[in-house]
């Protein structure tokens, strides 16, 4: 592999690697949900997807793209594939570390989630290598910088991480289903299957947190929700718009997209968050639309060389930031 990835600025947006407080992780104490612990262990070992990614099932485009076509495909795969590896090598060193602690139970519970990640990562990487792209994973991720994040912001982000994955995958699922003519591509009809893991392992991490009642109770659980629906929100409306082509390519309206996965993944964050973001008679897509249309005008400006009037520009865009933050929440 080249020393720069295909398809991956190294910008705000791109996925990173992470780990955590192993130590705090090993003293979670699973007695409150033993019971759906169990059966969601189960669950995990049953594998009912094993069969559904074949390894011999052809991945590549099934219709040409044109040059810019191609181009947003690719970034997509670049950028999902990096993720779900994410997800793997954090999960695989939880269930590592866990393992040397003791704690068997969890250990075994992170290892089933990160063989899904892999499978996830490993398909991504196959349609990468039917486009002509080759991936070199374990290279990439020992290059790349590891954040390290406290146990209560991993567990608030892999929740919503894994619940806005769900509904990105199932909406894109459901659109296709209604216009056969934009599936352009054999991977889309793994999204099924493959969003299933995804709600799976956000229960699991909603189960995680309940057993940390100190993680979503009070103030501080009223913040940290604010806090993290917030980030993840930011980051996917400035996600969709930087790919709104590939958006585009499945037919699909890039803000409209935006719009139905957040509500979403707002509804799903009621069952393990205090309060989330009030979305109805507020200006909360108000100010996402603020924010996104200052993020485009810095990047138009940044492929000309423009720099010195972006001052104003980067203030409305924090101004606009500002105020979805302070947006008004609501009881879950």
């Amino acid at each position: 592999m080249k020393s720069t990835t295909p398809h991956l600025r190294e910008d705000l947006l791109t996925p990173r690697f992470y780990t955590t407080e192993i130590n705090k992780a090993a003293r979670t104490n699973l007695k409150p949900k033993q019971r759906y612990f169990e059966a969601m262990l189960q669950e995990m070992a049953a594998d009912h997807n094993r069969d559904h990614f074949d390894r011999r099932a052809p991945l590549q485009r099934l219709q040409a793209l044109d040059p810019i076509e191609k181009q947003a495909y690719e970034s997509y795969l670049v950028r999902s594939c990096i993720s779900e590896f994410s997800g793997f090598l954090l999960f695989k060193e939880l269930s590592r570390q866990l393992q040397l602690a003791k704690r068997l139970d969890l250990s075994q519970l992170f290892k089933l989630m990160a063989r899904d990640e892999a499978r996830h990562a490993g398909f991504l990487n196959r349609a990468l290598v039917a486009e002509g792209i080759e991936l070199d994973l374990p290279q990439l991720s020992g290059r790349r910088p590891i954040t390290w994040f406290p146990l209560s912001w991993v567990l608030y982000t892999v929740f919503l991480s894994e619940k806005i994955g769900y509904w990105r995958y199932i909406l894109i699922k459901r659109h296709l289903e209604k216009n056969p003519a934009n599936k352009f591509a054999p991977l889309f009809d793994y999204f099924d299957a493959w969003c299933q893991d995804e709600n799976r392992h956000g229960d699991i991490f909603n189960m995680l947190l309940q057993c940390w009642p100190g993680m979503t109770k009070g103030i501080r659980g009223k913040l940290l929700s604010r806090l993290f629906l917030w980030l993840v929100f930011l980051t996917h409306s400035l996600t969709v718009a930087e790919r709104s082509n590939f958006y585009e390519l499945l037919g699909m309206d890039a803000r409209q997209f935006d719009t139905e996965v957040i509500k979403a993944t707002n509804r799903s964050a009621r069952r393990a968050f205090p309060v989330v973001f009030k979305l109805t008679g507020t200006n909360f897509m108000a100010h996402r639309d603020g924010i996104v249309y200052c993020f485009q005008q810095l990047q138009a400006k940044a492929a000309k060389g423009w720099r010195f009037d972006c001052f104003l520009i980067r203030l409305k865009l924090v101004g606009h930031g500002l105020r979805q933050f302070l947006s008004p929440m609501e009881l879950a």
